[in-house]
């Protein structure tokens, strides 16, 4: 390898590094889940999770600016769709890496963008829980099929499977910290928490996650984490995740990446 190349590797690895920790501190869930993908798709995914937090992080200006409403936000979640869609230059220092992933198949383009509607929907509230529930599927729900996609998952019946794996977390998430969300103005789910909590139950039905094929469970482990938010009370709201929340996902985890090698072992 020649110096350049050394060069440039090094560079990509300190890049990688650097989204991960931006990964970890905004989303430390997904982050703690996303640390047990093999190593070939792991950076592919943090660069999704980067952009799924910068989409996230658009919405605050909305939130906050009582004359500009929704307005703001909007702009910023559009100028992303117009990067995704290649019609505005990658003018952000994660849009390369999301590009590159897309160009290369790791996920498919309407996935990511169901995920920039959903941040949209946020914007517009409902008081319709189909239509609460369609945003959920598309947000956090097509944040695990995407990571379903890069592992190589292509049944769409499976996907789906992940897609309701990813809103259970969503919904778990919310009831974990449901106080704290009324108060920042976030647009919840338009019923009572009793409902949020079966609404969440429902999702982690359709997952089942025990039935998943062997090599997927990796890509379903905020489900072990959705079935622990949505059993408690929301007395842990604003708090950080305990420690054993996050030893049930490294259990979860170490037995999922076996599976996962065995499978990828037998394959080859």
């Amino acid at each position: 390898m020649s110096r350049s190349e050394q060069g440039t590797q090094q560079a990509a690895s300190a890049g990688d590094r650097q989204v991960e920790a931006l990964v970890r501190q905004a989303d430390p869930d997904r982050a703690l889940c996303a640390g047990f993908l093999p190593a070939t798709v792991r950076p592919d995914v943090m660069a999704l999770l980067a952009f799924h937090a910068e989409l996230t992080r658009a919405l605050a200006p909305a939130r906050s600016a009582a004359i500009a409403g929704p307005i703001a936000g909007l702009i910023r979640l559009q100028w992303w769709r117009e990067v995704l869609e290649g019609t505005r230059a990658p003018d952000h220092a994660l849009a390369p890496a999301v590009l590159s992933a897309l160009e290369r198949g790791v996920f498919r383009k309407e996935t990511l963008l169901r995920v920039l509607s959903a941040r949209e929907a946020e914007l517009s509230p409902s008081p319709d829980v189909s239509v609460w529930r369609q945003m959920m599927l598309d947000g956090a729900g097509s944040l695990q099929r995407a990571v379903g996609e890069a592992l190589g998952v292509r049944d769409d019946a499976v996907l789906a499977r992940l897609e309701a794996c990813g809103a259970a977390y969503g919904a778990g998430a919310m009831a974990r910290h449901w106080p704290r969300l009324h108060e920042s103005g976030r647009y919840l789910f338009p019923g009572e928490e009793d409902g949020l909590r079966r609404e969440g139950e429902a999702f982690l039905q359709a997952c089942d996650v025990r039935s998943l094929p062997s090599r997927c469970a990796l890509a379903a482990l905020p489900a072990v984490l959705a079935g622990r938010d949505l059993a408690r009370s929301s007395a842990q709201a604003g708090q950080p995740r305990g420690l054993t929340d996050r030893l049930a996902v490294i259990r979860a985890g170490w037995k999922a990446a076996r599976a996962f090698q065995r499978t990828e072992a037998l394959a080859s």
